[in-house]
C-alpha cells in the first residue's frame, strides 16, 4: 500500500509539473529536426549526442494467461540512455528497471518482481519546423523500442504454494528468464531556452513475451518524467542566432503578406538597429456631416489606421471615440497586427446615438513590441482625428415619425434670450439652425414639434415646475421664432417646454449632465 501511495503522489507530481511547462519560454526550439521524414549527410553533427533519465510510475503487471489478473501492485520506473540525433531521428540505447510490490489480488503470485530492460530505440522529434502549427517550445516524440527484458522475481510457482508460503526465485540472466520485448512510447518536449536541458513526459505500453514463470504475454504501462540533454550544445550559439534571424525574417514576411492582402493597417518595416521612431496614423473616412441614421447616405465612419517604423509586430492596439466632452464614447482594441480600418456605426458601447452637431475625438494607441521599445524608447504611439456630426434623424415610427436632438443651441444662463453669446457660439447656432432648416425642407408635409429639456439639478418637483418647465418653453418658443426666420413656415411648427423629463443621464451622473440639456425636434409626416 505504501509503494501504491508513494507511485500515486509521484505520477500527481509529474502530471502538475508538465502543466506548468505548458508556457512560451523562447521562440527558437534548438533541438535537432529536419523537418523531413528521410534524414541526410548534412544533418550530422557532432553536437547532436544526448544523454537522457526518466522516472516515473510502472503501472500493475498483467499476464494473458492469467485473464489480465493485476500480478503486482504499482511500482516505480526508471531509466537512463544516450543516443544520437539524425535530422530528428533519435536513435539510442537505453537501461529501463521496474521495481514492483507484491501483488494484492487472491491468484497473484508475485513478491518482487523486477525488469530489467536493455533496449534499442528509435524515436522521431516533430516540432514547428515539420508541423508549423505546433509552438516552437512543443515537440511531440513517438517512438518504438526493442530489446532483451532480464526478469528477477519471487514468486509462487500455484495457489497452493501462496497458501503455503512456499517462494521460488529467479535469478538475474536465468534461463527461461531472458525475453524479448517491445515498447511503443508516446513524449511531448518542452525547450527551456538551451539543449542542455530538454525536460519531457512520457508514457509507454510494454509488451513482452515469459517462458519462466507459466508462460505468456505479459504486458505493463508506464509513466516517467524524463530530461534529455545535449552535452556539446554550447557550441549551438551560432545555430541558435541563425535560427532567431530565421525567425524574425519569417516573421516579417508574413507582415508583408497581411498587408498585401489588405487585412492589415498598412505599414513601413525597418530593421531592428534603426533608431527612426515609430509613427501611427488614423484618418476617418467622414470628418463632416456624419450622420449614422440608416438613410444610406454617411451612416458608417471608416477609420483608416497605419503605423510605420516597426521592426517587429506590436504588442497591442486600441481605438478610442470620445464624446464632445471627452469622455470615452465607444472603443475598439486587439493584440498583435494593427487592422487596416474599423467601422464605426456611430453607436456607443450601450448603444447611445450621437448628438447632431457635434464634435466626437477619435484616437489610436499602439503599444508597440517590447524588442521596437527598447530600440526607440516609445513606450506607446499615438494618433488622433475627429468627425463632426450632422443632423441625424432618429427613427420613431418607420416611415411616419423621426426625432432630431441637439445641444448646440446656446442660450444667455438661465436666459432664452442671446445677447451674451461668443463669437464661437453665434457661429455654432447659426450652423445648427441652417442645417435644421435645410433637413426638414427635405422632408414635405411634416409637422415639427419643438421640445426643450433641461436637466434638473437638485433633482426636485419643485425646480422643475417653477423653473425649468418655464425656462424650457420659453426656449423652444425662441427656436420657433429663428426657424420662421429661416424659411419655415410657422404653421407647421409647434413648441413647448419639458423641464426636467425624460433625462438621457441620471441624476448621479453628473459627468454627462450636458446630455440633459438638449432640444427635440419631433418630425411628423402628415397623410
Amino acid at each position: 500500500m505504501k509503494n501504491k501511495q508513494q507511485s500515486i503522489r509521484l505520477l500527481m507530481c509529474t502530471m502538475a509539473l508538465s502543466g506548468l511547462l505548458l508556457f512560451e519560454p523562447s521562440k527558437t526550439f534548438a533541438e535537432p529536426d529536419n523537418g523531413k521524414f528521410f534524414s541526410s549527410a548534412l544533418d550530422l553533427r557532432a553536437t547532436n549526442f544526448f544523454v537522457e533519465a526518466a522516472g516515473g510510475i510502472a503501472f500493475p503487471l498483467f499476464f494473458t494467461s492469467q485473464d489480465f489478473l493485476p500480478m503486482t501492485s504499482y511500482g516505480g520506473d526508471f531509466s537512463f540512455g544516450l543516443g544520437y540525433n539524425f535530422g530528428g531521428w533519435l536513435i539510442g540505447f537505453d537501461y529501463n528497471r521496474s521495481v514492483y510490490g507484491e501483488g494484492r489480488a487472491s491468484g497473484a503470485p508475485m513478491e518482487n518482481f523486477v525488469n530489467n530492460l536493455f533496449s534499442f530505440k528509435l524515436q522521431r522529434v516533430i516540432s514547428n519546423t515539420s508541423w508549423t502549427w505546433l509552438p516552437a517550445w512543443f515537440e511531440i516524440v513517438p517512438g518504438i523500442t526493442f530489446g532483451v527484458d532480464f526478469i528477477t522475481t519471487d514468486y509462487y510457482a500455484s495457489t497452493r504454494a501462496k497458501d503455503e508460503g512456499r517462494l521460488t526465485s529467479i535469478q538475474f540472466g536465468q534461463d527461461g528468464a531472458r525475453c524479448f520485448f517491445g515498447k511503443l512510447t508516446y513524449e511531448n518536449a518542452f525547450y527551456f531556452g538551451t539543449d542542455l536541458f530538454i525536460p519531457y513526459i512520457e508514457g509507454d505500453y510494454n509488451v513482452f513475451y515469459d517462458t519462466s514463470i507459466g508462460g505468456g504475454f505479459a504486458m505493463f504501462f508506464t509513466a516517467n518524467l524524463g530530461v534529455r540533454s545535449y552535452p556539446r550544445g554550447l557550441f549551438h550559439k551560432n545555430k541558435i542566432k541563425e535560427a532567431l534571424k530565421l525567425k524574425k525574417k519569417e516573421k516579417l514576411e508574413k507582415l508583408l503578406e497581411k498587408v498585401e492582402e489588405q487585412k492589415t493597417a498598412p505599414l513601413v518595416l525597418i530593421a531592428e538597429d534603426d533608431p527612426t521612431p515609430i509613427s501611427a496614423g488614423i484618418i476617418s473616412s467622414i470628418h463632416k456631416n456624419f450622420t449614422p441614421d440608416n438613410d444610406g447616405v454617411n451612416d458608417t465612419a471608416r477609420l483608416s489606421l497605419t503605423v510605420e517604423n516597426i521592426s517587429v509586430i506590436p504588442q497591442s492596439w486600441k481605438i478610442e471615440i470620445l464624446d464632445p466632452k471627452g469622455a470615452l464614447f465607444r472603443s475598439y482594441e486587439g493584440k498583435g497586427m494593427v487592422p487596416s480600418y474599423v467601422d464605426w456605426d456611430g453607436k456607443s458601447f450601450n448603444g447611445e446615438e450621437v448628438f447632431s452637431m457635434n464634435r466626437y475625438g477619435v484616437r489610436l494607441t499602439v503599444i508597440p513590441s517590447e524588442e521596437d521599445q527598447k530600440r526607440t524608447g516609445q513606450k506607446k504611439v499615438t494618433a488622433e482625428d475627429s468627425i463632426v456630426t450632422g443632423i441625424q434623424m432618429q427613427v420613431v415610427i418607420p416611415d411616419k415619425q423621426w426625432k432630431i436632438i441637439v445641444n448646440t443651441i446656446h442660450f444667455d444662463p438661465d436666459r432664452a434670450t442671446f445677447e451674451k453669446n461668443s463669437e464661437s457660439q453665434r457661429k455654432e447656432n447659426l450652423e445648427t439652425l441652417d442645417s435644421l432648416t435645410e433637413q426638414i425642407n427635405a422632408h414635405p408635409n411634416c409637422l415639427i414639434t419643438i421640445e426643450g429639456y433641461a436637466n434638473n439639478v437638485t433633482n426636485t418637483e419643485r425646480e422643475d415646475r417653477e423653473e425649468l418647465i418655464p425656462l424650457s418653453n420659453e426656449r423652444a418658443k425662441a427656436i420657433l421664432e429663428l426657424l420662421v426666420e429661416h424659411g419655415l413656415e410657422r404653421k407647421i411648427l409647434t413648441a413647448s417646454g419639458k423641464g426636467g423629463a425624460t433625462p438621457l443621464a441620471a441624476w448621479e451622473d453628473r459627468a454627462s449632465w450636458w446630455k440633459n440639456r438638449r432640444v427635440e425636434f419631433i418630425v411628423t409626416k402628415v397623410e
